[in-house]
């Protein structure tokens, strides 16, 4: 039986309208430690989600490797769980966008390559960081590879399709010297295997662990932050649920009442780019069908509006914006707009300061509401304008809104994390920092 046979099964059985949202992941993953395959994984997995309409209530249900047989049973207990909803909310399948955009990405098929090459890969990214000075061991080694194929079909004729693919690897190194033990790695995302530089992968790893190794803590105080351009993209990245239609109806987002009023510096400009040149990942279309497109966030320190899906933009009586993805609201490519700013220009200005590299807890840390977060931190210090010595052992403390009317400088460095969020670095003229005074030098 078809998809087409699917809808009018559907059809038949008294919904009113039925989507069928059809993936295909295939996946393999490598991991090497001490030259020797640790763990080799395939997987190749089909799921369908059904999103159907009875009696004016929307439901869903998602099965995993879809069954001929079974779709009967499934397209029941959909009507089933329709008929037990009590919640009064908008209940839509999306008819299409006038048009959408063309991704003009080539997808790589990561299986031509032989599996003996990419074992060597890693093989030889761990043994190339082996030996190196101040290299106690490697800890892990992995290569992983997905290919992703995605279908949306529903009763009102929409026919969309989809597809993507990446390889990813990295080596975590551990460092020791002086018994000061730190750990290093460097990720590299590639949509073409060859792509994977070996020699700079394992020269960025090496330097990164080296230039950790004999930090020491500051004495507490406030004072100028300038993060790096991966570490604000991960702050970011954090309180991306401020911007959902879904926060805001919830009451969880305290820019519910914001729109079109100040909430940053006039040089902040944030935007959500589907199909931005620098990022890994082009989409034209989000899992309910409707076309994404380049969105302002915060203009000149403005914020601009919510991301919504089809349930939200109807509730606040909006224009669906293409940002429903795995059943929440997500951006598709969050980027804060770089300057022409270098990274030497921006912290020449700096007498004294930190330089953020490390952040960890970014979860247990963070009070996306109120915008308080405390973080453990390490990174540099920044002195008369320079990156000097590594800072350890310090905790880094402040609010995401009272920071984003601090920010004093953006960088020109724009780069993007895994996490599908882009940033330069940036300089952030006043935040906590709590260190060990005991031993701050």
């Amino acid at each position: 039986m078809s998809y087409e046979k699917w809808l009018e099964l559907g059809l038949k059985k008294g919904l009113e309208d039925l989507q069928i949202f059809a993936s295909r992941n295939q996946s393999l993953k490598l991991t090497i430690y001490q030259g020797r395959i640790d763990q080799h994984v395939e997987s190749d997995v089909e799921s369908v989600t059904l999103r159907g309409i009875y009696q004016g209530k929307i439901s869903s249900i998602k099965f995993e490797n879809e069954n001929e047989d079974a779709i009967e049973g499934m397209i029941d207990r959909l009507i089933s769980n329709a008929k037990a909803l009590t919640a009064d909310e908008p209940a839509i399948i999306f008819e299409g966008s006038e048009s959408y955009p063309e991704v003009n990405q080539e997808t790589f098929d990561f299986s031509q390559i032989d599996m003996a090459d990419k074992i060597q890969l890693a093989k030889d990214l761990e043994a190339g960081i082996l030996g190196q000075k101040h290299v106690k061991q490697v800890q892990t080694t992995t290569y992983q590879e997905t290919a992703n194929e995605t279908t949306l079909m529903n009763s009102k004729g929409l026919k969309l399709h989809r597809s993507n693919s990446y390889a990813y690897a990295y080596a975590i190194g551990v460092f020791e010297k002086d018994d000061d033990i730190k750990t290093a790695y460097d990720i590299k995302l590639v949509k073409d295997y060859h792509a994977f530089n070996l020699d700079e992968m394992i020269q960025t790893t090496l330097e990164k662990g080296w230039a950790k190794l004999g930090g020491s803590s500051v004495k507490s105080a406030k004072m100028p932050v300038v993060f790096s351009n991966e570490k604000f993209g991960e702050l970011l990245a954090t309180f991306t649920t401020i911007f959902s239609g879904e926060s805001a109806y919830r009451n969880l987002s305290p820019l519910k009442d914001k729109v079109n009023e100040s909430i940053a510096v006039s040089s902040l400009n944030v935007v959500d780019d589907p199909l931005h040149p620098d990022a890994y990942f082009q989409i034209p279309f989000d899992d309910e069908g409707v076309a994404t497109a380049k969105m302002p966030i915060i203009q000149n320190g403005v914020f601009k509006g919510f991301m919504h899906d089809l349930k939200t933009a109807s509730i606040f009586k909006e224009k669906p914006n293409g940002h429903s993805f795995s059943g929440r609201i997500s951006p598709t490519n969050m980027v804060v707009e770089p300057s022409d700013v270098s990274f030497d220009d921006l912290i020449a200005p700096i007498e004294k300061g930190i330089y953020i590299t490390e952040l960890q807890g970014l979860h247990a840390g963070v009070k996306t509401v109120s915008g308080d977060f405390s973080l453990q931190a390490g990174g540099f210090k920044i002195e008369k304008g320079q990156v000097t010595t590594p800072v350890k052992m310090i905790v880094l403390s402040g609010n995401f809104f009272t920071m984003l009317n601090q920010i004093e400088a953006i960088g020109s460095d724009l780069k993007f994390g895994l996490n599908n969020v882009g940033s330069p670095s940036v300089y952030v003229s006043e935040l906590s920092i709590g260190g060990d005074d005991s031993k701050a030098s």
